[in-house]
């Protein structure tokens, strides 16, 4: 992450090009400001569009959505990218005739960087990054720089850590508490760690993830699934729990769930998604339904609070 802060600092100075971004995978020099940008990052439309611009590319991640892109991100849309699902169609891509392609949440690897930069430099994270663990100004801020839009990408972050830190000062109670972001996904009970975006957003807030939770996540990962037996190290403050289609009963039915003091919540798939996209577009539609969510959580940990019909369980 130093590494990308220490390029992003000092391109900021100048915004000229030709510009090199180090990567995991060695530089990618961009020779002018690019007017045709290719994202593989699963949730990259967001930020581009929040940018001003139209990518060319886009990647589907999940959803059930007309035009890929989710409800906050709708609007901005106005053009017709190809959609890029999980397999890459290097052909597709390349016909797009991008500029650069954007791959810093994108999982690829040196064979797949090798095959795209002979399309466009590639933007990717830095050396001891993990895919998806890159925060989301961070990302937001390399989107901009790479784009030829840092200006814009600052005082688009500058705006939402502002947002961020009105929530901590407005909710004094939340300081020095902890979070869990849990999961139960196609029969799999797993927690994320301190290093991926979406307990990010709550340390963002004040929230800690426990110390218990981390040491269940393998070195370089992001989320671990776990047995019934390890309930006792995700219990927090607050426990947020995500789950498929909105099916809560998977936890409500887990054995030994009383070891639970916390309060829980439970979210529903929208919100789901803004947390797990994390963009300039979908954070402040995350941390406008987090606050009351959070306080009443807090307030009534014995209540678990339900998102998907807007009342307690």
């Amino acid at each position: 992450m130093l590494a990308v802060l220490i390029c992003t600092c000092a391109a900021a100075l100048a915004q000229e090009f030709p510009l090199t971004v180090e990567t995991r995978f060695g530089p990618a020099v961009i020779a002018e400001r690019p007017d045709r940008v290719a994202t593989l990052d699963f949730n990259g439309a967001d930020d581009l569009l929040a940018l001003g611009i139209q990518p060319v590319a886009i990647r589907y991640w999940y959803g059930d959505y007309e035009q890929t892109v989710w409800p906050w991100a709708v609007e901005f849309l106005t053009s017709d990218p190809l959609v890029i699902h999980r397999e890459i169609d290097l052909e597709a891509l390349a016909a797009t005739d991008p500029d650069v392609i954007l791959a810093m949440w994108s999982g690829i690897d040196t064979d797949m960087h090798a095959k795209l930069s002979q399309i466009a430099p590639v933007v990717a994270v830095s050396d001891g990054v993990g895919d998806y663990e890159m925060p989301w100004d961070a990302r937001a801020r390399l989107a901009g720089l790479a784009t030829g839009r840092l200006e814009q990408a600052e005082t688009a972050i500058a705006r939402l850590n502002a947002r961020f830190d009105d929530l901590q000062t407005a909710n004094p109670n939340w300081q020095g508490r902890t979070a869990s972001v849990a999961y139960v996904w196609d029969g799999r009970l797993g927690v994320y760690g301190s290093g991926d975006v979406r307990p990010q957003i709550l340390s963002n807030l004040g929230f800690a993830t426990p110390a218990a939770v981390d040491a269940l996540v393998p070195e370089g990962g992001f989320a671990v699934d776990i047995s019934g037996e390890s309930l006792p190290d995700i219990d927090a403050d607050v426990i947020l729990w995500f789950a498929s289609q909105e099916d809560f009963s998977p936890v409500l039915n887990l054995p030994g769930r009383d070891v639970l003091k916390g309060g829980e919540i439970f979210v529903d798939d929208l919100l789901t998604g803004a947390f797990s996209h994390a963009s300039l577009l979908s954070l402040p539609y995350a941390l406008d339904r987090l606050e009351p969510a959070l306080n009443a959580s807090l307030a009534s940990p014995k209540a678990p609070i339900d998102l998907t019909e807007g009342k307690t369980q």
